[in-house]
């Protein structure tokens, strides 16, 4: 008996390799990241979501922020001066071009040097060249990813080493890089594979750097229409990986946070895959506005948000639809924005699905009508112009004690520093090509 049921044991775990394990498809991707996020990057809609508002610890890709506003508050052909603290206030062991106190780079060698080989020196030396010290850039970088669209982002250095309160979320990247996009100086060096830094005051050879990024053409995980992005990698933050790409008229951002080994890159990959092949685009009908939508408008104002509205039209606003959704599917809910700047109304149309979707995030964004720019401007999370100039002011207000209580930080650290044996790190050489993503120290 013991053996016949042995036999009947064998036969079904023998028969059950006739069903693959992969055959049940899912109509989202299954990834390994503890957060990510796939962000069209020319509305700023959300095509996928994995706790994007969770606050996470970026590492490297920090550096996205450090590199834009070089961009927008320097010239690429300034001289840098490399300082001690900048060069000797990186951890032990992090990456770095062995940049030395007094040498001198132009401020597109440090940009390169930040983007390609994570330098973290050179992310110093141009927090510095921007604000005159790494904690007045620090409140630069915060109030910059506040006018980025950022939520839940707080960070405490301009490369990205661990620090318990340095953290943001994969959505808040998602806008900063959208907004870095706009820089084409950006979208240069996010694009750039090979660099050479050529001999300087304090180094007598020329420095080669390379993309750490493994999605360019010719890396172990290429991705086709891979326009460029930024790797990170500390032991408590794990990988995490920003990369945007681009096929016919589609540009995506994908971020994703917290994953392990090569899940960084296959994560990457299918949601790019889902991203260009599971989508099409489907301009946007705004519906008529009735008395019915604002009860509490006098009847004059309900006529000039009718002509607004009347003026968009079909193909000014557009959006990505899952191939299994219908754009039927699609409502659009009205609110009306007192405008005290203007003395006009606004209005905002939030566009959404009418029910959950397995197939795609269910939130398309919001429209602002009604501004003198434009006809139209993208919002998202359903966040009005008026919480975000709220959060400007406050952040105004809050400027001068955060400055004040940075400087008292900078002067302990700095007495802390000055008491130690200074011991300069070893020169590990980083951004070579073929380094794989175990080995990068951001």
């Amino acid at each position: 008996m013991k053996k016949f049921l042995a036999w009947i044991l064998a036969l079904f775990i023998a028969s059950s390799g006739l069903w693959p394990a992969q055959a049940i498809e899912t109509p989202y991707p299954l990834l390994e990241s503890e957060a990510a996020i796939l962000m069209d990057a020319a509305t700023g809609q959300i095509l996928f979501a994995k706790n994007m508002h969770e606050e996470l610890s970026p590492a490297s890709i920090t550096k996205i922020m450090t590199i834009l506003l070089g961009l927008e508050h320097g010239q690429l052909g300034d001289t840098l001066t490399m300082s001690r603290e900048a060069v000797f206030s990186i951890e032990f062991g992090s990456s770095h071009i062995a940049l030395d106190t007094g040498e001198r780079i132009t401020l597109e060698q440090a940009l390169m040097a930040t983007m390609l080989a994570s330098a973290n020196e050179a992310a110093n030396g141009i927090a510095e060249y921007v604000s005159g010290s790494i904690d007045r850039f620090v409140g630069l970088m915060n109030q910059r990813a506040l006018e980025a669209g950022a939520l839940n982002t707080h960070f405490v250095n301009p490369n990205g080493l661990y620090a318990e309160d340095h953290l943001t979320t994969a959505y808040d990247m998602a806008v900063i890089t959208r907004a870095a996009l706009q820089n084409q100086d950006v979208r240069r060096i996010f694009g750039t594979v090979k660099y050479e830094i050529p001999p300087t005051n304090k180094q007598p050879q020329t420095r080669y750097l390379w993309a750490e990024h493994k999605m360019f053409p010719d890396y172990r995980y290429q991705y086709d229409g891979m326009i460029g992005g930024k790797t990170g990698y500390t032991q408590k933050s794990q990988n995490t990986l920003v990369t945007v790409a681009r096929r016919d008229d589609r540009e995506l951002i994908a971020v994703v946070i917290k994953s392990q080994n090569s899940a960084v890159y296959t994560d990457t990959r299918a949601l790019f895959d889902y991203g260009f092949d599971e989508f099409v685009e489907v301009p946007i009908v705004l519906p008529a506005v009735t008395e019915a939508k604002f009860p509490d408008l006098p009847a004059d104002k309900i006529e000039d948000i009718k002509q607004m509205v009347g003026q968009v039209k079909a193909g000014d606003t557009s959006r990505l639809l899952h191939k299994n959704v219908s754009s039927q599917d699609i409502k659009v809910d009205y609110t009306f924005l007192p405008d005290s700047a203007h003395g006009r109304p606004l209005v905002r149309a939030d566009i959404g699905l009418t029910n959950p979707s397995p197939y795609m995030y269910g939130d398309l964004g919001a429209v602002i009508i009604g501004q003198e720019s434009s006809a139209s401007q993208t919002l998202w999370s359903r966040t009005s112009t008026l919480l975000v100039l709220a959060a400007k002011i406050l952040a105004g207000l809050a400027g001068g004690l955060i400055m004040l209580l940075l400087a008292l930080k900078g002067y302990f650290t700095l007495r802390r520093r000055l008491r130690r044996k200074h011991r300069r790190p070893d020169r590990v050489w980083v951004g070579q090509r073929g380094c794989e993503y175990e080995q990068d120290r951001h």
